[in-house]
């Protein structure tokens, strides 16, 4: 495993954050984008940052999903767009101070549109809006960056080489499968090739999170396992989404999400935390319940 990650080595499990978009929604934040809190309402992202060390989180991600500038852009706050990550950051740094061996990650999402040919955005494009925001956490005072929720292997090779190039940072990529017939991005690319890339790259920590429940992740989980011995960052979101009195809610209560996030850890997967639909409390279960089997 990485240096960065040494204190960990010897631990069955590391607790890692859970979702904060869906969280910031449900307590109450009406914003354009949730990453413009870190300017409107820092106080929220804070109090959310604490609510997870509290429930056990080792690893808090900034509040940075999608600060980038075509994202930003589409939103017409671009200009806005160094002070999310500054502030994004400055407010983990806070909590910090209350929990002193807490690791941040920053938090670094896709650019929301297709790669060409499917899309507009050009390769050339791509790496401009991926090196500028690695150039400005490069001042921050992050200790590793997260690629979360990329739909789209290529995309995510972009991120990562770009970010590689430009930052010295420990880079944990993740990508997003969905389950048909078998598992899948969205653009159709399987594990096996997710896989090879990371290994053909010596990626130390690669990762999934979103698109699947706890109980579907599992099941990828299972076919990672197979495929490599690579450490394993997971996250799986709080089943599906529905709308019920016209709010989005998620389908997996805390006892079915922390069970199955329990035959993850016994696959042998370190990294464990939640994604949409989860919360503090399904932090807090989760850890919880993993020290009584570990």
């Amino acid at each position: 495993m990485e240096k960065i990650f040494e204190k960990f080595r010897n631990k069955n499990f590391v607790i890692l954050d859970g979702a904060f978009g869906t969280y910031i929604e449900k307590k109450g934040f009406k914003g354009i984008t949730p990453e413009i809190a870190n300017i409107e309402r820092p106080e929220i992202v804070e109090k959310i940052h604490l609510e997870y060390c509290e429930s056990g989180s080792e690893i808090i991600l900034t509040n940075t999903f999608g600060a980038n500038r075509k994202i930003l852009n589409k939103k017409k706050i671009e200009d806005k767009f160094y002070n999310i990550i500054y502030k994004g950051v400055d407010i983990i740094l806070k909590v910090k101070d209350k929990f002193k061996d807490i690791f941040i990650g920053g938090d670094i999402g896709p650019l929301g549109e297709f790669l060409q040919p499917y899309g507009d955005v050009g390769i050339k494009e791509a790496k401009e809006i991926f090196y500028e925001v690695g150039k400005v956490f490069g001042k921050t005072k992050v200790d590793f960056l997260v690629l979360e929720t990329f739909q789209d292997i290529e995309e995510l090779k972009i991120a990562y080489e770009t970010l590689k190039e430009s930052t010295s940072f420990l880079i944990i990529p993740c990508l997003t499968f969905n389950l048909g017939k078998e598992y899948r991005t969205l653009m159709g690319q399987k594990v096996e090739e997710y896989i090879k890339w990371a290994e053909n790259n010596k990626i130390s920590i690669v990762g999934s999170n979103c698109g699947l429940n706890s109980k579907e992740m599992l099941g990828l989980v299972e076919i990672m396992k197979d495929l490599t011995d690579l450490t394993l960052w997971i996250k799986p979101n709080a089943g599906k989404p529905r709308i019920v009195n016209g709010k989005i809610e998620y389908q997996e209560n805390i006892d079915e999400f922390t069970e199955n996030c329990l035959k993850i850890v016994e696959k042998g997967v370190k990294f464990i935390g939640g994604c949409c639909g989860t919360t503090p409390s399904y932090i807090k279960n989760l850890k919880d319940v993993l020290i009584k089997f570990f």
